[in-house]
């Protein structure tokens, strides 16, 4: 009799742990499931594993999803112990800890040791906690990515730059161009580079570039990118500006008044204005002249005298002269 009273007890223990707190809050009926998350993937870059998949907008019966409210991302490891546990909640009020590329969300994890394998999986939740359908499962053994390069050279042309590195046996690599503040995702080039060089066209001279190239080895398939040695570039013009057109001369009491069009050379800092007598010419103005225009208040004795003008760079570089033009001073 009291062995049937103990198995009662126990058996009622057991009824009220199932009934307070073994389930999560009740889900109304009725209610949308976002469908699941098919599509996780992660990519090793910069040393870390970034995971990645796509927002989902449907519901799984195929109505549109209006209430997605964030993500739990699930985490196991191998040889650590234990399953699928939550590692990152991502709530889409939350403004840290993810970015998105267009309909793509990323996030990464940095606490990963090598030769562990670890699995990640993703559910949407809505604002009334309805958990989505089924994911896929994202695995990956974890490998020491490649070291970070000692050094890399830079050649700054025109409207160009030249990256160039030490090639290191069994590995390709990325190129990637800091825009702003903003961490770039993807490379410049369209796939691994496998010598140790890379040109890029196309830019603005005089604006600062940050680069980082990160070496990538390959290992069972999965590419494993090292992190960035970075190097800042300023692709700047290398030929001088084009001369000026259009000069004009006018007397005015005593002096010869010089007006030209403005260069189109957006580098343009200044010009210079010189005066021709006997076949020699001087530059007439200190400074370079900022406007297309100069007043000569002492052109001289002579009878004749011609000008000519010059545009000057922001690195000081001069173009050839403008058309010379010429002034009669006296009859």
């Amino acid at each position: 009799m009291k062995r049937k009273r103990l198995i009662f007890v126990a058996s009622l223990i057991c009824l009220a742990l199932i009934s307070c707190g073994k389930k999560g809050p009740p889900i109304p009926k009725g209610l949308p499931v976002p469908a699941g998350i098919g599509d996780l993937r992660g990519d090793v870059k910069d040393g870390v594993l970034f995971l990645s998949f796509s927002i989902p907008g449907r519901n799984m019966d195929g109505t549109e999803l209006k209430d997605l409210a964030g993500f739990r991302i699930l985490k196991s490891c191998g040889g650590c112990g234990g399953g699928f546990e939550v590692w990152r909640n991502i709530a889409l009020t939350d403004t840290r800890g993810y970015t998105k590329r267009g309909n793509r969300l990323y996030t990464y994890d940095d606490d990963l040791r090598p030769g562990f394998d670890y699995a990640y999986k993703v559910y949407a939740y809505t604002t009334k906690n309805v958990e989505g359908g089924p994911p896929n499962i994202f695995s990956i053994k974890w490998r020491k990515p490649p070291a970070p390069l000692k050094h890399v050279a830079v050649t700054e042309e025109d409207a160009r730059v030249f990256l160039s590195w030490e090639k290191e046996d069994d590995l390709s690599y990325n190129v990637y161009r800091w825009e702003t503040d903003v961490y770039p995702l993807f490379p410049v080039n369209p796939s691994p580079l496998s010598t140790p060089q890379l040109t890029e066209a196309n830019l603005k001279n005089g604006q600062q570039y940050r680069y980082e190239v990160r070496a990538v080895r390959v290992e069972n398939g999965v590419p494993y990118e090292g992190e960035g040695t970075s190097i800042l570039a300023t692709p700047q013009k290398l030929t001088p500006p084009a001369p000026p057109k259009g000069l004009r001369l006018e007397k005015q009491d005593g002096t010869v008044q010089l007006v030209w069009a403005k260069s189109p050379d957006s580098d343009v800092a200044g010009y210079n204005v010189y005066r021709v007598v006997s076949g020699k010419a001087q530059k007439i103005n200190g400074e370079p002249v900022r406007e297309p225009g100069f007043v000569d208040a002492q052109p001289g004795p002579d009878r004749y005298v011609s000008y000519y003008v010059t545009a000057v760079d922001v690195r000081g570089r001069e173009s050839g002269p403008s058309k010379e033009e010429i002034i009669i001073l006296r009859e």
